[in-house]
């Protein structure tokens, strides 16, 4: 009788298995679970809704800058007259309001698309789709080879499954342009080039929202050639782009940053990352003084914790990939529209450490299984609300998720900083 259990014990699923196995095998859950929630939006026909929702704005763009002018790319009527065709519309049409999706980007930036604009939606989102993902991952691959960095597949892998990274993919966005800008920035600051590092770190004017706390430190550390470098870059796109738009509609492009700094439904500002995201949530659920209260300490605290840290010790190749980790995930909190796909940012920082044998494993794998449990919480919990009728407040996925991210960040920061110290004290003591 002893035996029997034993056997059968021996032949329950699971069992046995190492620390290692287990992180495979969510690893595996969180392939399956990302599949299984992209096939479903697409077979509920929600394509353009969620599922490359961004790239839709970007299109729209494109389309109108080739048809109608740049000016008419900026024109919120002429995008909701776009893009209100592609979208599924509600069985209730006298409770449907649509709202476009602004794409904020200097008139520049908006070239690539119009490429893609002369092609069909779906063609083009497959296209686009396809080079994000492939020239991420090889750009990884040439990154890492020229730093000279052991890596095996199995890192590729992580980085398919990094939450920024599959946020990216889904929605759309331009998460291949931002890993190769900040990816080639660090390349040239650990070769000791700093004009170079200054240009590359031009082209995140894309998404200026990632430079926020960047070029503070870069002041304070008094790299005067990195920010000559990227202020001349971003001087000659600023100049291209009002030659481009006229200044009529340079100030139209302008304007519109006051929209996307409210609270504008497309802007989502209760699914960011970022401090900013307690204020509004907190607001929908009647608490604007804390939440608000808790906003502006975490954003006044970040900024002085990151300012303490990088006026004490210099920024230097060895322990720069740890510094620039910190200084983004500190942007992730205070930059006031931060989503987490430009989190993405964060990837060549935590690929060089891990196979610099600086950091653990579990700086990456924190970025991929929680924010996946967190998501499918959410998503068991919205199918339970619908299957019973109850009501939380609407911002609820937002918030949780956000949250997740937020939380996320400051782990990283804290992280980051305490490698940044460490390694700053290792160099000083050799002396």
């Amino acid at each position: 009788m002893l035996k029997n259990k034993k056997a059968k014990k021996r032949n329950l699923p699971f069992l046995g298995l190492s620390k290692g196995e287990w992180v495979n095998l969510a690893l595996l859950s969180v392939i399956v679970f990302y599949f299984l929630r992209s096939s479903m939006v697409i077979c509920l026909h929600r394509l353009f809704t969620f599922i490359g929702g961004d790239f839709l704005s970007f299109c729209s763009a494109g389309w109108l800058a080739n048809q109608r002018g740049y000016l008419a790319a900026y024109d919120l009527n002429q995008l909701m007259e776009i893009q209100n065709f592609f979208i599924p519309k509600s069985d209730e049409l006298s409770s449907y309001t649509f709202y476009p999706v602004i794409t904020f980007f200097l008139p520049i930036y908006l070239l690539p698309f119009q490429i893609l604009a002369r092609f069909s939606l779906i063609f083009s989102f497959v296209l686009w789709t396809s080079l994000n993902f492939f020239g991420q991952i090889f750009y990884l691959v040439y990154f890492l080879r020229s730093l000279s960095l052991p890596f095996k597949w199995r890192h590729l892998l992580l980085c398919c499954l990094f939450w920024p990274f599959y946020i990216s993919i889904y929605w759309g966005q331009i998460g291949m342009i931002l890993v190769i800008a900040t990816g080639e920035f660090f390349r040239a600051y650990q070769q000791l080039k700093p004009w170079r590092a200054g240009f590359r770190l031009g082209i995140l004017m894309i998404k200026p929202q990632n430079l926020v706390l960047l070029l503070f430190v870069l002041l304070i550390q008094r790299q005067w050639k990195t920010l000559l470098g990227f202020g001349i870059v971003s001087a000659v796109l600023v100049l291209v782009s009002v030659q481009m738009v006229g200044i009529r509609g340079f100030q139209t492009l302008l304007d519109l940053s006051k929209i996307l700094a409210g609270a504008y439904p497309t802007v989502a500002p209760t699914g960011m990352i970022n401090w900013r995201m307690l204020g509004e949530n907190f607001t929908v659920l009647g608490l604007p003084t804390l939440g608000w209260g808790l906003a502006w300490v975490g954003i006044i605290l970040t900024f002085v914790y990151v300012a303490f840290h990088f006026s004490a010790n210099k920024i230097n190749r060895n322990n720069s990939a740890a510094a620039f980790l910190a200084i983004f995930a500190a942007t992730c909190l205070v930059s006031w529209h931060y989503h987490v796909h430009s989190a993405i940012v964060l990837i060549p920082f935590l690929l060089h450490l891990l196979l610099g044998n600086k950091s653990p494993e579990t700086w990456l794998l924190s970025w991929i299984l929680i924010p996946a449990l967190v998501m499918f919480l959410t998503d068991v919990i919205t199918l339970v609300l619908h299957q019973t009728g109850w009501v939380l407040f609407p911002s609820y996925p937002g918030f949780l998720q956000g949250s997740c991210g937020l939380v996320l960040s400051i782990y990283t920061v804290l992280q980051a900083t305490k490698l940044f110290r460490r390694l700053s004290y290792e160099e000083c003591s050799c002396f």
